[in-house]
């Protein structure tokens, strides 16, 4: 038996009484859609009821507490009525209590079967009971009469709108949703492919009858593995219940296709545990709010991550150059900074959105695809690693190049910093980018501008905050000889940085690539040297063959260097216990009952391969990944692939790292996070191969 508030029995009237009916709280009245009775075609009557502010009616089931409204018909013979047509309820909580219901105004439809042939008139009889509550409930009937002429049945204009917005919300049989239900223990999971609603901020499921769910339970929403999912607490009997779960999934904003309420009838399965949930949101699960605070959180994390560091110590050194030098200047090249990360994260984003629209799949690190560009970025670093090991100088007067980035006068070396720092970045992502990234990718162009200005204003902060912090600033050790040993020192990140671009390139278009590249560098370098050993030269003659020889060393080494074969290596080749991913690969290995795990990973993306090296090749890992009968697959990024960004765009990710694990013969896939721990890797082994093994016996 339904708990039941307070209800007040007031000895309510129920004498025939024309059209609208008022009672406590609340206002009824009989409809017809329309004006007369056609012979042989359906009339809709509605039921309105319209309640004071604060009071509501219920939902066919009624959730915790309430009943009910309930229509009785008195019609002449040969007209029958069908059910109540009910539009998607709202959940109401009442303290401890949660309700299914209406509040305001709503029609609840019925059509009337009329005979093939009428005369005269045709009088409709009904009498409705409902129960309107606040924090006391009060019942309420009353008994309606309409009389309507034989006729052509025209629309009633004065309710036309209403009866067209009371069908909109009527909850829809939709075809493909292929939703799919799973009980384990007192958990429900409710599971809709992404195809079924490209994005979601909430999902609420109303089960038709008692005794499926909790009601006051917390329906959680989220997006893992390509497919939304909705936990939410099943009720103690559920699990002796037969048949189907039966109810509406009401979604905001909307389901595919543009429905707003689905009607679903799912056959589910029990299985002892369910998968645990993802440590954190995909993108196009969160609101907006939470994406910018996610894209602040991974621009700020951006800076620890070892693609970064090599070129964002650099800035750090300038900072120490201006330690206890003039405020106003050291400001603005904090802001310089920020601007040309900002300015670096539009023109990156603009070109994937653009790309985006033009029907490309790309996703976070594209440009890192491209030889070409590998080989332009491995110059430059080479090129500033010299510098800073003295090799060779540019004169006072003018601003140095891009190759230090640190002019003594004006703030173009703030500015260039920034850019360069965000190109170097790209490829790189950081705990919480992720969501972020997925959520921007899925978003119309000014939400997904909004959530990359905040991923780079993240990046930024450090720097902005330093410099108009004197207190910090007053901490820094002050300018001195020990500078230049720091500057020479932060030259060998930037030669391992160029070491790692290297063996990409290489990744990418084999040894031969690799090493025309290194070949062209020790050219580069020869020029550079040239440049600045003998610029300064007291014989003119002198001066002007060191120009002409650095010219042609620096040319003949951007040829030597310049890539012959875009493309090449992805994911053909396997390695060691891994084997190379493919979309006919997994399906086979989840037929024949294996789990999987897929590491998507990219040779440029520094962050996965520290994973791979700390984590994933761990002897202990493995190990576990054996004994659990776990397949091993690596879907290589390194160069474009279609079918592997599409995966990933399935997966609700455009970038790299993502880590997969798939359970044995079908279902959504488990995500780990970008930052991978032995610890969590073989928990996600455990749960998803005790699933298995649970579900086979």
């Amino acid at each position: 038996m339904r708990l039941l508030p307070v209800i007040l029995c007031l000895g309510v009237a129920t004498a025939v009484q024309a059209n609208p009916v008022r009672r406590p709280h609340i206002e009824a009245e009989l409809i017809p859609e329309s004006t007369a009775v056609a012979p042989g075609q359906a009339l809709t009557v509605a039921l309105r009821l319209k309640m004071e502010e604060r009071w509501h009616t219920y939902w066919k089931n009624p959730g915790d507490s309430g009943l009910p409204t309930r229509i009785e018909w008195k019609l002449p013979p040969g007209f029958e009525a069908g059910p109540i047509q009910w539009p998607a309820p709202k959940r109401i909580d009442v303290g401890p209590l949660a309700n299914y219901g209406y509040e305001g105004e709503v029609l609840l439809l019925t059509d009337i079967r009329t005979p093939p042939s009428l005369s005269g008139s045709v009088p409709l009889e009904a009498k409705a009971h409902w129960l309107v509550c606040e924090e006391i409930c009060i019942p309420g009937d009353a008994q309606f009469s309409v009389v309507l002429p034989v006729g052509n049945a025209a629309p009633d204009p004065r309710w036309a709108n209403r009866f067209r917005e009371t069908r909109a919300a009527l909850p829809r049989e939709v075809e493909r949703l292929r939703a799919s239900a799973t009980l384990a223990g007192n958990e429900w999971l409710i599971a809709l492919p992404r195809t079924a609603a490209p994005a979601l901020t909430r999902l609420t499921f109303f089960p038709e009858e008692d005794g499926w769910i909790r009601y006051s339970s917390r329906q959680r929403l989220s997006f893992e593995g390509g497919n939304w999912r909705l936990r939410l607490d099943a009720a103690p009997e559920a699990r002796a219940r037969q048949g189907e779960l039966k109810g509406i999934l009401v979604a905001e904003p909307e389901l595919a296709g543009g429905v707003r309420a689905a009607a679903v009838a799912l056959q589910f399965t029990v299985v002892p545990a369910l998968p645990v949930p993802a440590p954190e949101q995909s993108g196009a699960a969160l609101s907006l709010v939470t994406a910018l605070a996610f894209a602040f959180a991974g621009g700020l994390l951006l800076n620890l991550m070892p693609c970064v560091f090599p070129v964002v110590s650099i800035k750090v050194l300038s900072f120490f150059e201006r330690a206890g030098g003039d405020r106003a200047s050291l400001r603005g090249h904090g802001l310089l900074f920020a601007s040309g990360v900002l300015v670096c994260f539009w023109v990156v984003a603009g070109l994937l959105l653009a790309l985006r629209a033009a029907g490309a799949a790309l996703g976070w690190g594209y440009q890192l695809q491209s030889p070409v560009v590998v080989s332009a970025l491995s110059a430059l670093f080479f090129a500033l690693a010299l510098n800073l090991s003295g090799v060779f100088h540019f004169g006072d007067s003018m601003q140095r190049i891009a190759g230090s980035l640190r002019a003594r006068s004006g703030y173009l070396d703030a500015f260039l910093s920034g850019l360069l720092a965000t190109v170097i970045a790209t490829p790189c992502t950081a705990p919480f980018m992720g969501a972020a990234l997925g959520f921007a990718l899925t978003q119309p162009v000014g939400d997904a501008m909004l959530t990359f200005t905040s991923l780079a204003l993240g990046m930024a902060a450090p720097y902005v905050v330093l410099s108009f912090s004197p207190r910090l600033m007053e901490k820094l050790p002050r300018p001195g000889p020990w500078m230049e040993t720091l500057k020479q020192l932060l030259a060998f990140p930037l030669y391992l940085t160029v070491v790692w671009l290297v063996w990409v390139l290489g990744r990418q278009t084999g040894l031969d690539g690799a090493i025309r590249l290194l070949a062209g560098l020790v050219l580069l370098g020869a020029a550079l040297w040239a440049f600045g050993r003998f610029r300064h030269a007291a014989v003119y003659g002198a001066r002007r063959a060191a120009f002409v020889s650095a010219a042609l060393l620096f040319a003949g080494g951007l040829a030597i260097a310049w890539p012959q074969a875009p493309g090449g290596r992805n994911s053909a080749s396997a390695e060691g216990h891994w084997q190379p991913w493919s979309r006919a690969a997994l399906v086979q290995a989840q037929a024949a009952g294996k789990a999987v795990f897929v590491d998507f990973t990219a040779a440029w993306c520094v962050t996965c391969q520290v994973n791979k090296r700390l984590v994933l090749e761990r002897e202990s890992v493995l190990r576990h990944f054996t004994e659990r009968g776990v397949v091993l697959m690596r879907a290589d990024w390194t160069s474009q692939d279609p079918e592997i960004t599409m995966a990933l765009k399935e997966l609700g990710r455009s970038g790299v790292p993502v880590y997969a694990l798939y359970p044995p013969r079908a279902g959504a896939p488990l995500l780990l996070p970008e930052l991978l721990t032995e610890a969590r890797v073989i928990a996600a082994i455990d749960v998803v191969t005790a699933t298995r093994t649970a579900a086979s016996q």
